[in-house]
């Protein structure tokens, strides 16, 4: 099982540092997640829409952060819990109130959220669900090297796939 938490640890690890930097990494970028961010944020007066967008970023690297230290790892997998139901239901609502929002979870998009982003989080949610499982109830023993190979291979290919989600999604899409 210590193996299947290293690629949880990787996968959610490298999907939410993945999409901090991808938001972050021009202006442009983050000016369109913050627009994004505003259309799904719930209207709730004692949220600021304008810290949204900041917090999530900062949760989501804080997140990657405490998964890659060994004593944090449960932590880690919390907070990643508590991101994705937060970005599920924004995602949820968006879809159930036929709103057209793009999601700009990766970087710029025009797709608007639907099925594809709410089976993608709960691929995620899965995953972290399983690692802090793993993360609290495991306990430190000595791992093969191959072992960890495969575990890391595993997790890196998961979350390529994962920032792959929208891409994929279009392959099923019918012919307009």
């Amino acid at each position: 099982m210590e193996y299947v938490l290293v690629c949880c640890r990787l996968l959610i690890g490298a999907v939410f540092v993945a999409s901090a930097v991808s938001k972050v990494r021009g202006r442009s970028a983050y000016t369109s997640f913050r627009i994004a961010a505003g259309e799904l944020t719930p209207k709730v007066p004692l949220i600021p829409r304008a810290l949204v967008p900041p917090a999530v970023i900062a949760g989501e690297l804080t997140a990657a952060l405490l998964l890659a230290v060994p004593a944090t790892v449960g932590v880690g997998f919390v907070i990643a819990m508590a991101l994705l139901a937060a970005f599920t239901a924004a995602i949820t609502m968006a879809v159930r109130s036929r709103r057209r929002v793009a999601c700009n979870c990766f970087g710029t998009s025009s797709t608007p959220v639907g099925p594809a982003q709410l089976i993608r989080n709960g691929v995620l949610l899965a995953a972290s669900s399983t690692g802090a499982v793993l993360a609290f109830s495991t306990t430190s023993l000595t791992l093969e090297p191959i072992g960890v190979f495969t575990a890391t291979v595993a997790g890196l290919l998961g979350a390529g796939l994962v920032l792959l989600t929208e891409d994929i999604a279009e392959l099923f899409q019918p012919f307009a």
